[in-house]
């Protein structure tokens, strides 16, 4: 089966991500994997959503996809998540079998090249490059799959910040996503 490895700290996990599924699976990968990191590398800890929490609001996100699953390895695993080793334990469980296609944001490309054990990551992956930012398309120095997504101008963040201030931004969450923050007063939602 061929499939794709979609990763981030999906906190929350918002439309954008799942259109970027939606744009993968069009172009014919059969299984999107999402993969919650535990820590990014380049990111510090997030707070507002737990582990189980971000992990929950997936599997409410991924419902009604069909071909995209969750993974939750990384968080299982803990720690920093590097890319090359949660590609390396997808292969040893059989979740991805032969070249996976590894999907990133074209605002990630400039670093690309510092990622841990960049060259035998790149054996194991084909790498597809999502459009982030409006604008020209960015320079990538090594083989790729450019989607033609449309640009999604929210950020997590964004989303947690319109939350902090007592607002659900509904047109940027799924539904269940929206209720489930709603419920659990996630993000500082509402606003004390």
């Amino acid at each position: 089966m061929k499939a794709a490895v979609l990763g981030g700290s999906f906190n929350p996990v918002h439309k954008g991500h799942i259109l970027l599924a939606e744009e993968t699976l069009k172009r014919g990968f059969e299984r999107v994997i999402f993969v919650p990191a535990a820590m990014a590398p380049h990111k510090t800890r997030l707070k507002g959503a737990s582990d189980i929490d971000r992990l929950e609001m997936l599997a409410l996100a991924l419902d009604d996809i069909p071909g995209a699953v969750l993974w939750d390895g990384e968080i299982r695993r803990g720690g920093i998540s590097y890319t090359i080793d949660t590609i390396r334990e997808l292969k040893k469980t059989r979740w991805v079998e032969g070249k996976a296609g590894l999907i990133i944001g074209d605002d990630l490309v400039a670093d690309f090249s510092s990622w841990r054990e960049i060259e035998c990551l790149l054996k194991e992956v084909l790498v597809i490059v999502a459009r982030r930012n409006d604008g020209p398309e960015i320079s990538f120095n090594f083989p790729c799959l450019r989607l033609e997504n449309p640009v999604w101008p929210f950020s997590s963040s964004e989303v947690r910040q319109r939350i902090g201030s007592g607002q659900i931004p509904e047109n940027l969450l799924p539904p269940a996503v929206a209720e489930y923050i709603r419920r659990g007063k996630l993000y500082g939602y509402p606003k004390t």
